[in-house]
């Protein structure tokens, strides 16, 4: 009994740590993004993991598309909705929050609204699940707590 419980733990801590390697490869590969914030509720929460496809700005659909974009003065990603087109040049983006995002997307520069121009733009999301995203994000903020939880259990097995 003692041996089916270790291998059991075994299991679900080795399908946890194969499923979180899949997730780290596909955000380093700009294919998956989790969600932080809450400028984009209530359509994508905290925790949920977006998955985007490389797009062009003729594609995108304003108050359709969600866009992941880097955003430079910030030096982070961000994943907000179309809310306009310019030609087939830039759009103009913001968080679907009215209450957080009233307005959109600024140049901080220029107080005016950022133009998202395609060499910012990473990709368009295509679906996203809930949750999942929690995997990619908890390590960074709980690392201390993920390095015991793995030492316990490699003590477990050593006894």
């Amino acid at each position: 009994m003692k041996i089916k419980y270790k291998r059991i733990i075994l299991y679900i801590t080795g399908v946890f740590f194969v499923l979180y390697a899949i997730l780290l490869l596909l955000n380093y590969l700009h294919y998956a993004f989790p969600v932080e914030g809450v400028s984009m509720q209530p359509v994508l929460w905290t925790g949920y993991l977006v998955f985007v496809q490389p797009t062009t700005i003729s594609q995108l659909v304003p108050n359709s598309s969600i866009i992941v974009y880097y955003n430079s003065f910030y030096k982070e990603l961000v994943i907000h909705m179309v809310i306009k087109k310019i030609d087939n040049y830039a759009v103009i983006v913001k968080g679907v929050n009215t209450i957080t995002n009233p307005f959109p997307d600024l140049n901080y520069s220029s107080g005016m609204p950022l133009l998202v121009t395609q060499n910012m733009i990473i990709g368009k999301v295509i679906f996203w699940v809930p949750y999942l995203g929690y995997i990619l994000l908890f390590p960074y903020d709980y690392i201390i707590v993920i390095l015991f939880v793995i030492s316990v259990i490699i003590n477990s097995f050593n006894e």
